[in-house]
């Protein structure tokens, strides 16, 4: 890859001075212009120095727009490369050898056409087509013609997404994956909006009817709970696993103690049984006090979930004191 410090004085000199030979006639800036587009140019060297291509390839095409020359197109296409816009950079190569073929050497010529054909296997072709004309396409967020497209497009091999955006229809987009020199057909069919839907399906809310006074449906809805059969089995299983790690951590602690007696015990094996020992008691003392505590909230919820045999609800009171728990009702 030729470097872009190579012509980076040759630009400032002739391109800026001499307002841009090029293949086609163009207006020569004005004198603000020229000032401002030789600014943006040492600030695109400064930039492409510093490693930032994407600020320095957009102060480089300023500076074009400003002052157009055809060796700015050259700086444009090293920074495209650097930024892996192969597609970019093979536009711009092309531009270059176009506009200054009067002006280049056939050496000039040779090294560009090089750059031209290695960027060739790396450029792959959509043929886009959308099912409405006047619709908008980008790739990759960038827009590249209105419906029907009159050619190819050219993009950078890889991941492209196109997307078709027309007004009063919803946007149609599709994602593609294409390799160097590839033809990739790409179909897009907008939607109207104004298309009829499906109806959407209304749930209908159920008719709440009264209740009666001292009926079934007033008994039922005021007390007659199941048996909370969930919490008791959460409560046994707790239970379980705290008697199963305190049966482990005795044993840990047996082998801890015989381990110590023994002669020719390690630092590292006696360190590891108090570990092992010390774990299997807390994870023991653990799950005992959650056993405690969903036995606690159990029974609360079995009391509570008993049928009532008047109109006033089951009334339960809970307390804590230090050291104690006090549960009192009236049934």
């Amino acid at each position: 890859m030729m470097h872009l410090s190579r012509w980076l004085a040759l630009v400032l000199v002739v391109a800026l001075g001499a307002g841009g030979a090029s293949a086609a006639p163009r207006r020569a800036p004005n004198k603000a212009n020229l000032e401002e587009a030789q600014s943006r140019y040492q600030r695109g060297k400064e930039l492409y120095s510093e490693n930032d291509f994407q600020a320095s390839l957009l102060e480089f095409q300023r500076a074009h727009e400003l002052a157009p020359s055809y060796r700015l197109l050259y700086n444009i296409a090293q920074v495209q490369y650097q930024l892996q816009d192969y597609a970019g950079a093979l536009r711009s190569f092309q531009q270059y050898l176009l506009e200054g073929s009067t002006e280049l050497s056939a050496q000039r010529k040779d090294e560009v056409q090089r750059e031209i054909d290695k960027l060739q296997g790396r450029v792959a072709y959509l043929r886009i087509t959308v099912s409405k004309p006047g619709a908008e396409i980008t790739v990759d967020d960038v827009s590249v013609g209105i419906s029907p497209l009159p050619e190819t497009v050219l993009v950078s091999a890889g991941r492209r997404r196109v997307v078709a955006s027309l007004p009063g229809h919803l946007p149609a987009s599709r994602t593609v994956d294409v390799a160097g020199r590839d033809t990739a057909n790409v179909a897009l069919e907008l939607v109207s909006t104004s298309a009829p839907q499906p109806a959407a399906l209304v749930a209908e809310a159920p008719v709440t009817k009264p209740t009666v006074p001292g009926s079934s449906s007033e008994v039922a809805s005021t007390g007659q709970r199941g048996f909370p059969l969930v919490p008791w089995i959460a409560t046994g299983g707790l239970a379980v696993a705290s008697g199963v790690t305190g049966v482990l951590a005795l044993s840990a602690s047996n082998d801890l103690r015989k381990q110590r007696e023994a002669f020719g015990a390690t630092r590292t094996q006696l360190d590891e049984a108090s570990q092992k020992t010390r774990t299997l008691a807390l994870t023991s003392d653990v799950l005992l006090g959650a056993t405690v505590v969903a036995a606690g909230v159990s029974a609360f919820l079995t009391l509570t979930s008993q049928p009532a045999d008047s109109a006033s609800s089951p009334r339960v009171q809970v307390g804590v004191g230090p050291g104690s728990v006090g549960v009192a009702g009236a049934f």
